[in-house]
């Protein structure tokens, strides 16, 4: 079931009186700095430039003040308390306790996404001014950052007073009130909280091991294991030295060189004081140094983690609060928030230091210990942090070699960047495993710039995302892909509509493979090559659906792939929703396409019925399957189901002049849910609109957009995705 106010799936339909805080949000005026802030919570409440008090500028609605005045508050402790234990974790020369302090950072992390889902706020941004010493004027209790004995103190301090503070709020209404019973919840949690911190300060005082000796942060080298258990080792195992393994413009890197540089590199992580299962974060422009970097902390026991270098500040402090990393690669010194700004290693400061560095052996690892982690696309909401154990690597090259079809004799290019895991697994590991040769890309990915990589550097598989094939076909450039010698083109990363497809045939004669993949499973675990059955399992994968639903209805799929991460790093509800009986059950929805000749599909379809069971017996599911969206994109207008994927494509159709659409569901005047739908049209083309106003006409009322906005782009992600809920953010702009 989907919020009726924000559309987005409840997390829980049992859990009482229904409170929603999507597009909520407060302008503040801080009394020291005097600066405007617009946000629904900070960190203790306190101004995200200076840290001095604020001000409500402008009041919110009405409706559940009391309610939503409770949630702003715990989002600002929980804010504040993850921040302080990233910041006592980074602060401390203990061992045990910068271990122990980076999970009890983890643990604030659970309690927000508890918040998030239940009352669909996306967790605030923390605040770069953050310091320790906030945290102890917070708890009245005096700061000592670095006496490890007084940081236990001040956590304990600060769970005891909001479980005080929410102890009397509750009191202070209604009994039984939404609000009362929220305020009881959340000092109960909070009085827990304080109870584990004191449990594991008695133990630390005794020299006892903490509760929290392992996790998902801190991997273990496998007993007695061989190097090979390695992942990075693995990749780069068995290849002729001087095979080349990496281009990027004029640089060469063969196998050879690759190994000796990712083992410098290693070195140079070790003596920087990176312990296995630290997070190394590598924050550059696709490069032959980013390869290296990335697997030298892996080839050390560390987890390497990608970031966007364009990523936006608000995620990136995000990004920083929930990782804690031990050393940030960056190109040159950039702003960043302490004590992080200490971790900073430029580029050139690092190259320097691996060609001095003594190559080292590659540590042994187990084979579910942390190897690197990626960050999904963050379209419904913070990006989660994804964590792939040393496992992936096993099986990484199966669905390339055996689907796809990549040889070692292949140049493999792709034109997302590194930091998305559809390029990074399925092009540089996959291609790595197997001996090819890698194509890289500085540049930010452009039609222009594509073609221009393709013609330079010849690869003969070409890894894309729907976007950038359509523009390659807007701008008349499909063509000389194909006369540049690339054999095979492979898309990814969205739908990819019949009618893009059957273009970029007719204009390259090159046949599109479409994948299906997701970050927690790497590879494409199923592909659809243009033979009339849809999407079907990839070598090596299972696919089942997740319940039985009756022919033509919808449905999430049991993927069962080797390559499955070991889960989301602190999501629990999240893991618990997706990751199940050793398989994944993404929020994509199905249909299984068992009528090979049918034609395109219907645009009003049921729902996913009977809800969420067990996976049905009788295991890998052989035939077809057709995308029919995200939970999200089914909406109910008039009683009726409406899916919006397809909508979108049935639209596009109207016109060669339409370049993309995307559909969304928004409230009326009256608040009644209708369509809107934006497109994009080349030229802005007037004759475009016309058109797609023809075909919208022509549908039944219930699928009928009631709007038509025409936009100079769709917003997406870093890495190409659609992202809806800023399109309903824009609507309202556009009444």
């Amino acid at each position: 079931m989907l919020c009726p106010k924000c559309h987005r799936p409840l997390a829980d339909e049992s859990e009482g009186v229904y409170i929603c805080c999507a597009g909520e949000s407060l302008q503040w005026h801080c009394t020291s700095c005097a600066k405007v802030s617009e946000g629904f919570a900070f960190p203790y409440g306190r101004c995200p430039h200076c840290g001095g008090a604020l001000e409500v500028v402008e009041g919110r609605r009405a409706e559940a003040a009391a309610a939503l005045e409770g949630i702003r508050m715990a989002f600002e402790i929980e804010l504040g308390g993850r921040a302080f234990y990233q910041r006592a974790a980074a602060d401390t020369s203990d061992p045990q306790l910068r271990q122990l302090f980076g999970r009890f950072a983890l643990m604030e992390g659970e309690h927000m996404e508890t918040l998030s889902r239940r009352y669909h706020l996306d967790v605030p941004a923390p605040a770069p001014w953050f310091r320790v010493e906030l945290a102890a004027i917070f708890g009245d209790v005096e700061s000592r950052p670095q006496d490890p004995a007084n940081l236990f103190r001040i956590a304990i301090a600060l769970e005891q007073r909001a479980a005080a503070f929410f102890a009397e709020r509750s009191g202070q209404c209604t009994p039984g009130s939404a609000e009362a019973e929220l305020y009881r919840e959340l000092a109960a949690e909070e009085r827990e909280h304080a109870d584990i911190l004191a449990t594991e300060f008695a133990r630390w005082r005794d020299g006892r091991p903490g509760l929290f000796a392992s996790d998902l942060l801190h991997p273990t080298p496998e007993a007695g294991s061989a190097p090979g258990g390695n992942a990075a080792a693995v990749l780069l195992d068995g290849h002729p030295d001087a095979r080349v393994a990496l281009v990027c413009g004029d640089d060469r890197v063969t196998y050879g060189e690759l190994r000796d540089r990712v083992a410098r590199a290693a070195a140079v992580w070790q003596a920087r004081g990176i312990a296995p299962g630290e997070r190394v974060a590598v924050k550059l422009a696709d490069s032959c140094d980013w390869v290296v970097a990335y697997l030298g902390a892996m080839w050390s026991g560390a987890i390497g983690v990608a970031v966007n270098p364009r990523i936006p500040e608000a995620e990136w402090h995000y990004i920083l609060d929930e990782a804690g990393f031990g050393a940030i690669l960056v190109e040159a010194d950039e702003p960043t928030p302490a004590p992080w700004n200490s971790r900073l290693v430029t580029r050139a400061d690092w190259r320097r230091e691996v060609d001095a560095a003594e190559p080292c052996a590659p540590r042994a690892m187990a084979s579910d210990a942390p190897a690197f982690w990626c960050h999904s696309s963050g379209t419904s909401g913070k990006p989660k942090a994804v964590v792939h154990g040393h496992r992936f690597a096993g099986a990484i090259e199966q669905v390339s070699r055996d689907g796809i079809g990549v040889r070692a004799d292949d140049r493999l290019y792709a034109s997302s960047k590194l930091f998305f895991s559809y390029p990074q697994t399925n092009s540089l590991f996959a291609g790595l495993k197997l001996g090819a040769t890698i194509i890289l890309d500085p540049q930010w990915p452009t039609a222009q710039g594509v073609v221009a990589t393709v013609e330079k550097q010849r690869p003969t598989v070409l890894f894309c995302v729907p976007s950038l094939y359509r523009n390659l076909i807007h701008e008349g450039l499909a063509p000389r892909i194909a006369a540049a010698g690339v054999r095979q083109c492979v898309s990814a990363g969205e739908a990819l509509p019949a009618s893009l497809r059957d273009e970029w045939r007719r204009q390259t004669g090159l046949t599109i493979i479409d994948g299906y993949g997701a970050s927690e499973l790497l590879v494409l675990v199923m592909l659809d090559h243009d033979d009339g059955r849809g999407f079907t399992p990839s070598p090596g994968c299972e696919i089942a659906p997740l319940a039985e639903v009756p022919a033509g209805m919808p449905t999430r799929l049991l993927i069962r792939a080797p390559t499955l991460a070991l889960g989301y790093l602190d999501r629990p509800q999240a893991q618990a929703e997706t990751f199940r009986d050793g398989a994944l059950s993404p929020a994509d929805l199905f249909v299984r396409n068992d009528n090979v000749n049918a034609g395109p599909p219907q645009v009003d379809v049921p729902p996913p019925g009977g809800g969420l069971g067990a996976p049905s017996p009788g295991g890998t599911i052989q035939g077809g399957w057709r995308f029919a969206g995200r939970e999200d994109s089914m909406v109910k207008i008039h009683g009726r189901w409406v899916d919006l994927v397809a909508l979108e494509q049935q639209l596009a159709a109207k016109s060669p002049r339409i370049v993309e659409t995307a559909a969304v569901c928004v409230p009326d005047a009256d608040g009644v849910d209708a369509v809107a739908l934006f497109y994009v049209a080349s030229g802005n083309d007037p004759a475009a609109g016309e058109a797609l106003q023809a075909g919208a006409d022509a549908l039944p009322s219930h699928q009928r957009p009631r709007w038509l906005h025409a936009v100079e782009a769709l917003p997406r992600t870093a890495t190409g995705k659609l992202l809806r809920r800023k399109l309903q953010e824009l609507h309202r702009t556009m009444e």
